[in-house]
């Protein structure tokens, strides 16, 4: 089960309705700073776990300036049948409906305080109320009370930049660390070890075991059994302490560190060294059999803000892996700024989506769009370019080539274009021939910009030409973007 899409109207910088498809598996925002990646990742938590005095409040998470209710959307898709067939979510039922080749659930939560006739009666919902599609009735619905059912669908576990990650060493069993040590604890309770603690517990709080504590509280009860008598009525008392269960011992647990500067517990290590053991546990997660536990049927849903930082490139490119690999069974989020972190990036298992700009002029392309050589099938060239703006001599052959191909193809069988065709194929595009180019000292002839660069990316042993400056890779590749969008339109 995973959130297929999310709806943002009227969330901060985003005035209006903006829609955004989502992977079951891995989802990559990257693009400008303030352009509302972290937006729609509070967008979801603001759904799912609702405001409070400190978190997701209107001055702080309503668009300012806007026109209508702030309102948050989603669909959940894949596996909501099963959902529905446990108890405390049977309740939602009827609201499952068929969108395309999907059964899913859709909910939102809005800030509009209205009136809802549901079952005969009219009941008021305001922003404290999660409310759900009914698919015969055409509208919402509150039917989970306030927030309690609906913060039970999945677990999420958000790692914010800007976060103390000590926060996140957390023994919890939803999440990844306190799942990896319930994974473990399942495991240990068929040992000898937990058998003598079982055996242990049974002495010490035996009702026949003499000097045992359950033998010291039976007069504790017998002094309550007395007062209750007089003042209420007869009955009897007993004490009872069963063994604790994993979530007893996780509370009581906490991780120490090392580093040779003596033992410390790791929430009194400076940031870097928390945010490096975060990591960390969930790249183990990654590998664990935790990933794999049945018994863990609530979704995990990993939220990372700009997991990158104080990572160098091999650990970054290690930490793709593993959220790869948790993607194959649990929904990720990752906002970025890393071209090392997206080359994990899968177009058949992920999705990434790029934002740039703000308010009226952001402008949100998915990897779904891109696919200049091939639809839906970007090249890390065509990522980095889109997503940073990176400009790289691998993106600009691949431009070139994908022009060149296109006027292979008008040729006769076995003929192919030649340099001054593809030249003059620039020029008729528009891009005039402002460079030379040397091949010999006596052979030299004007030339396009991508043509120029192309010469001098292939020819690298002629030093007669000038090296293109940065500044010229970067138009030359804006030119063959151009040109490339152009013969893909006409396609």
């Amino acid at each position: 089960m995973y959130i297929r899409n999310v709806t943002l109207e009227n969330v901060k910088s985003f005035r209006g309705k903006h829609r955004f498809e989502l992977s079951s598996g891995v989802n990559y925002f990257v693009g400008d700073n303030n352009s509302g990646k972290s937006s729609v990742m509070e967008a979801l938590l603001f759904l799912f776990e609702g405001p409070s005095a400190t978190k997701w409040t209107p001055e702080k998470f309503y668009s300012s300036q806007a026109t209508g209710a702030t309102r948050v959307e989603v669909d959940i898709a894949d596996n909501v049948d099963a959902l529905v067939e446990q108890d405390k979510f049977k309740v939602l039922s009827e609201f499952v409906f068929e969108d395309g080749d999907q059964r899913i659930l859709r909910l939102e939560r809005s800030s509009e305080s209205r009136t809802v006739t549901q079952g005969g009666k009219t009941k008021s919902v305001d922003v404290k109320a999660v409310c759900f599609w009914h698919p015969e009735r055409k509208q919402f619905e509150n039917v989970t009370g306030i927030d309690a059912r609906v913060k039970a669908i999945f677990d999420f576990e958000a790692i914010w930049a800007d976060a103390h990650p000590g926060d996140h060493i957390d023994f919890a069993n939803t999440k990844t660390l306190g799942r990896l040590l319930d994974s473990s604890f399942k495991r240990f309770t068929s040992t000898d070890s937990w058998k003598a603690l079982e055996a242990a517990h049974e002495k010490a709080f035996s009702a026949d075991e003499e000097g045992s504590f359950l033998v010291e509280t039976q007069q504790l009860a017998s002094g309550i059994k007395k007062l209750v008598d007089e003042q209420y009525g007869t009955a009897d008392y007993r004490f009872d302490f069963g063994l604790p269960d994993a979530s007893i011992f996780m509370k009581q647990g906490r991780l120490h560190v090392d580093d040779g500067a003596g033992e410390t517990p790791a929430d009194g290590k400076g940031t870097g060294m928390q945010r490096a053991i975060a990591l960390a546990i969930i790249q183990h997660y990654a590998r664990s059999a935790a990933l794999l536990d049945g018994e863990n049927k609530t979704p995990l849903v990993l939220i990372l803000d700009e997991p990158e930082t104080w990572l160098h490139p091999s650990a970054q490119l290690r930490l793709g892996d593993a959220l790869s690999s948790i993607g194959e069974r649990e929904q990720v989020f990752v906002i970025t700024h890393s071209p090392y972190l997206i080359r994990k990036f899968d177009s058949e298992r992920h999705l990434l989506t790029v934002l740039s700009g703000q308010g009226d002029a952001r402008k949100i392309d998915p990897s779904t769009k891109f696919g200049m050589f091939g639809v839906g099938e970007p090249t890390w060239g065509e990522i980095n370019y889109r997503a940073f703006e990176v400009c790289s001599n691998d993106f600009h052959n691949e431009l070139y080539g994908h022009v060149q191909r296109h006027l292979d193809a008008q040729k006769p069988e076995g003929k192919f274009a030649k340099e001054h065709e593809i030249d003059n194929f620039f020029a008729d595009q528009g891009i005039e021939k402002s460079k030379t180019w040397i091949r010999t000292e006596v052979l030299q002839y004007p030339s396009t910009l991508p043509a120029y660069v192309r010469n001098s990316i292939h020819h690298p042993e002629n030093e007669m030409n000038k090296p293109f400056t940065q500044e010229e890779l970067r138009d030359s590749i804006k030119h063959l973007v151009g040109v490339v969008e152009t013969i893909n339109a006409i396609a």
